[in-house]
């Protein structure tokens, strides 16, 4: 929001003429971010400031001019005494070589100095790790600080034999006007059926509920069911365009096809509820592995922008069964993650653009997460395969299960892999097993440990204080 500084008229941040007075608002001298008598209350309170800072100034400055005077002193001390007749110059040396390093102690050091503390052009991220309902930390990524509000939630009814519990984190700040969200892997199937031996009802109930429906044709389709599920109101959804992620990555993502297609324990009759004489013939794999940046119009007139990672990898089979009077085709979607990021305003979109990168490229799903999920899709196929409903997971039944789960599988394992190589898209820094990835541009960057808070900045003289230790940036091999 903001206000005419001509008539006092609370605005949108998109309006450009004022709807109280038609004064011109879009250049920013012409409204204000608060009340008139609040700005006007700002603004003396700067003027008092800068006041204050004229005065400190002069008080530094006369400081500077006394340690001038004192180091020219010392220095001739030190050229007296080293040309001296009274005794050794080496043992003089030492005693100026104290001076140096009384003057020169402490932490931060750069070529010999002190470095002082200068953040003005650097952002300060959240390091986050997140546990399961069973206690096990299964997530963690960073992001702004300022993002203070964080909820994060397992959904353990979601029908599927393959990651049956879906996570979910999200980051705003205090006005919901800035969000990000991260889902983990999520497992689709779709049938479509002809002939007369089956319905998907009859699918339905030979799995207990033990699959979820859902015909994924594209992921510009999914996304704008998304966007119309997040804003009912939106009476304009725009694609404003999509990004390549590295190379790196593409060859993770591929790794993962690799290994759905190696995967010698996928049962499709099983997976598909269908009778054990259905053949299947592959038809076709859809994939992707861009991010997608939207415009969303409310009613209101009211321009959100968003961004969305959404890699999938989609297999499409024909089946049929003479015998059993059915054919159609299968589809076997997975969402290997959903990572979004909605901004209220461009003032607010271009601020946490590079927090975007960050957050994707530092997110990490545990060994343990993936134990889990493997164990229990392992538990939900036995039990379809006896006939009977799938137990459903609780916090309780998480707990069990940690303790009979056995290493991920292959695919899990791939897919794991893979959010892993999501740091490839930046620059990553490393210290003492600590590793932050970066957006390019980005030339230091320092971690206090205890409180979990990274500061980055593209101004390489910057520097947060003692209490951060700085990290060294990671060449890669072709570097």
């Amino acid at each position: 929001m903001k206000y005419c500084r001509k008539c006092g008229m609370l605005l949108e941040d998109n309006m450009e003429i004022c709807i109280g007075c038609g004064n011109d608002v879009k250049d920013k001298s012409n409204y204000t971010k608060y009340p008139e008598e609040l700005q006007k209350k700002i603004d003396n309170e700067k003027k008092e400031a800068g006041k204050r800072n004229l005065a400190i100034l002069a008080i530094i400055l006369v400081f500077v001019v006394i340690l001038l005077m004192i180091g020219i002193f010392v220095s001739q001390v030190y050229i007296n005494i080293s040309s001296g007749e009274g005794g050794e110059g080496s043992d003089k040396n030492i005693f100026a070589q104290r001076l140096f390093d009384m003057r020169n102690s402490g932490q931060g050091k750069v070529n010999g100095r002190k470095r002082e503390v200068k953040d003005d052009a650097g952002y300060y991220f959240k390091r986050i790790t997140v546990p399961d309902d069973a206690g096990n930390e299964i997530f963690s990524t960073v992001y702004p600080e300022d993002l203070s509000k964080i909820d994060h939630s397992i959904d353990y009814n979601r029908g599927s034999q393959m990651y049956p519990a879906v996570f979910s984190f999200v980051a705003t700040n205090e006005d919901n006007t800035t969000q990000l969200t991260f889902t983990s892997p999520q497992h689709y199937q779709f049938i479509s059926m002809q002939g007369n031996g089956m319905t998907p009802a009859n699918v339905e109930a030979n799995l207990k509920g033990g699959v979820s429906f859902y015909n994924f044709t594209s992921v510009e389709k999914y996304l704008n069911e998304i966007i119309k599920q997040a804003y009912p109101t939106s009476k304009k959804i725009e694609q404003m365009g999509s990004t390549e992620v590295a190379n790196e990555v593409n060859e993770a993502f591929e790794k993962v096809a690799e290994a759905y297609e190696n995967d010698k324990d996928r049962d499709l009759n099983a997976l598909f509820g269908l009778p054990s004489g259905t053949e299947f013939k592959k038809n076709n794999t859809y994939t992707s592995n861009k991010i997608f940046d939207y415009r969303i119009l409310t009613k209101e007139d009211h321009a959100v922008s968003c961004r969305f990672y959404v890699p999938v990898l989609c297999t499409v089979y024909d089946y049929s069964d003479t015998d059993a009077d059915i054919r159609g085709q299968a589809l076997d979607c997975y969402i290997l993650t959903l990572a979004s990021f909605e901004a209220g305003s461009d003032e607010l979109y271009d601020w946490y653009e590079n927090a975007f990168d960050m957050f994707v490229d530092n997110i990490r799903l545990s060994e343990d997460f993936f134990k889990l999920e493997d164990e229990y899709a392992k538990n939900t196929r036995e039990a379809l395969a006896k006939g009977s409903a799938p137990e459903i997971l609780t916090r309780e039944k998480a707990a069990e299960m940690y303790k009979s789960a056995g290493q991920p599988g292959a695919f899990s394992r791939s897919i794991g892999g893979f959010i892993a190589s999501l740091s490839c898209d930046g620059i990553r820094f490393e210290s003492e097993g600590d590793m932050v990835s970066v957006p390019e541009g980005i030339k230091v960057v320092f971690l206090d440990a205890g409180r979990d808070l990274i500061y980055i900045s593209p101004d390489e003289e910057d520097y947060p204080g003692d209490e951060f230790l700085e990290l060294e940036e990671v060449q890669n091999e072709g570097d």
